[in-house]
């Protein structure tokens, strides 16, 4: 199957399909997928897709979701790790946190795999990595701080900074209760300059405070200074801090490389659950807007969908027209005629963006009972064709998309052409119409196309390879039912929409009298022309016979 074209995407208004499923996932990583929603390569991509949205479906039914909320995107720290970066306290606790969440999700697939079998094989595909977030958790406090579980260097080095810290925090206390040493200070109490323990002394009685000066107030009335009894001990301390660094450092490296050591399977598991939250993102859409997998056929075979909605409509919350739609047997074209704002583009438009949903392995909101068929392409032409940029009006822009669909449909192709040949004369686009219709059903494409071009609608009378359809319009109440009925030819009620939108009564009575006539001021003129030829002729051979006769 061939990757569908950006235009087509355009044509059909995929990204909105796209950010309905974004908005239904949970994760970020999830959203990505959804917005980049990939179509798969063959038919049995398409068919596990499908089937993980009806296990999803099945398992909402049931009341549970699968646990993918925690899963954030760590990639890019599993890969510093895997480069032998050494990560942060908070990234290895993060990065736990997420492997943690894999690991969860995997065991609630497996607890359910013997009813979800699909589900159950992307819960094998994810790696347990409960080993290595095991570590990391086990050597942190809740606070995100190096527990002394991680190592008993680690507790040993802390255990005697703590003896070092009691001991001069005792002496500090001794000299802060000493009522000779206290007027020596600005205020009572010791704080720490550069990791060592500091009393604040008046700057004149610094001679009577012998020790290590690490600091002084912005007046410099005051010197933080070390007592020269307290140097020793606060030497074993920093020595004790030191080491506790150093050790605290080689277990964060130990960290990094056992996660560096799990990115690759860690990475995949993260893909892993990216599916399943844009799975799920898939479930919940299709309930929202009651969509159904169809039978999928081969190409060629006929496509049968059963009160089908335009799924964008259907998400929007209004009332939506269902309507069947199906080609007769043998037909492989399928003309839609009928008033403007009917519902003509709707209608093809909903049977195009069902195809790009079936090939993207997604239900279509159409009821039980419905097949579509698998096409391998799917090539459209929707909408006003104008190119200002390149200088391109509607009519030549829509020959060029007619001619790329001409290039690159073939018998695994749908057709979706909304007006075709519309911008130029009725008579020169009808034929254009007809060639290029004739062309494509040639090599077995299938088509939808709406028009208004009475040489399209008597095609489905004439050739059997064609049928007709309209959408209805109820003349009583001059508006359009928007209800598809196959195998009639519909008109396009141009002067009764008139009537409806206010024009003048006299203006459309007029109207009607020309249509009734066949007239207007074209087949006038052509009358006229006509009857002034017909004179002539006459007289000319009025004159001939004259002439004829005076020779006799």
């Amino acid at each position: 199957m061939r990757d569908l074209a950006p235009r087509v995407l355009r044509d059909l208004r995929w990204g909105d399909v796209c950010e309905a499923l974004a908005t239904r996932a949970q994760t970020d990583l999830g959203r990505a997928r959804c917005l980049a929603w990939p179509f798969p390569k063959d038919e049995s991509g398409v068919r596990r897709s499908l089937a993980l949205v009806d296990e999803l479906r099945r398992l909402h039914d049931a009341g549970w979701e699968v646990p993918v909320g925690a899963a954030r995107d760590i990639r890019s720290l599993l890969e510093r790790a895997r480069r032998g970066g050494v990560l942060e306290p908070a990234e290895l606790v993060g990065c736990a946190r997420v492997l943690r969440a894999t690991v969860r999700t995997k065991d609630f697939l497996s607890e359910r795999e013997g009813d979800l079998p699909r589900l159950g094989e992307i819960g094998r595909d994810i790696a347990d990595h409960s080993a290595v977030a095991g570590r990391i958790e086990g050597s942190f406090e809740p606070s995100g701080e190096l527990s002394d579980r991680a190592s008993p260097f680690l507790a040993e080095l802390r255990e005697k900074a703590r003896r070092e810290q009691a001991a001069i925090k005792t002496r500090l206390d001794v000299l802060l209760h000493d009522p000779g040493f206290l007027r020596l200070l600005q205020e009572p109490y010791f704080t720490i300059r550069n990791e060592r323990y500091v009393l604040p002394v008046e700057a004149s009685f610094r001679s009577q405070v012998p020790g290590i000066v690490h600091g002084a107030s912005q007046t410099g009335h005051t010197l933080f200074i070390e007592p020269e009894s307290l140097i020793a001990q606060g030497n074993e301390l920093a020595i004790a801090l030191s080491l506790a660094r150093e050790e605290e450092r080689r277990i964060l490296k130990e960290l990094s490389e056992d996660l560096g050591a799990s990115a690759e399977d860690a990475g995949r598991s993260l893909l892993c659950v990216a599916e399943l939250d844009a799975m799920q993102g898939a479930a919940r859409l299709a309930k929202d807007v009651d969509a159904r997998t169809p039978e999928l056929t081969r190409p060629d075979a006929a496509l049968r969908l059963l009160s089908l909605r335009h799924p964008l409509l259907a998400l929007s919350g209004r009332p939506v027209v269902p309507n069947d739609v199906e080609l007769p047997a043998g037909a492989s074209g399928l003309i839609i005629s009928g008033p403007n704002a009917g519902g003509k583009t709707v209608t093809i438009t909903a049977i195009g963006l069902s195809a790009a949903l079936t090939r993207a392995g997604l239900p279509i909101p159409a009821a039980p009972g419905s097949s579509m068929p698998l096409y391998d392409d799917i090539r459209t032409s929707i909408g006003d064709e104008q190119d200002l940029a390149r200088d391109l009006s509607t009519f030549t822009a829509h020959l060029g998309a007619l001619r790329e669909i001409s290039d690159a449909a073939d018998a695994g192709t749908l057709v979706i052409i909304d007006e075709i040949a519309q911008g130029t004369s009725p008579r020169e686009g009808g034929a254009i119409a007809l060639a290029v219709l004739e062309d494509l059903v040639a090599k077995g494409t299938r088509i939808f196309v709406t028009t208004h071009l009475d040489e399209l609608k008597a095609l489905g009378l004439t050739d059997k390879r064609f049928a007709n359809a309209r959408v209805g319009f109820d003349t009583e109440k001059l508006a359009p039912t928007y209800h598809l009925e196959i195998g009639q030819a519909g008109t396009s009620s141009a002067i009764d929409i008139a009537r409806r939108m206010g024009f003048p009564a006299a203006i459309c009575d007029r109207a009607d009298q020309l249509l009734a006539e066949g007239a207007g001021p074209l087949s006038a003129a052509i009358e006229a022309v006509e009857r002034e030829r017909a004179a002539l002729a006459a007289a000319r051979s009025e004159v001939e016979e004259a002439t004829a006769s005076s020779k006799r």
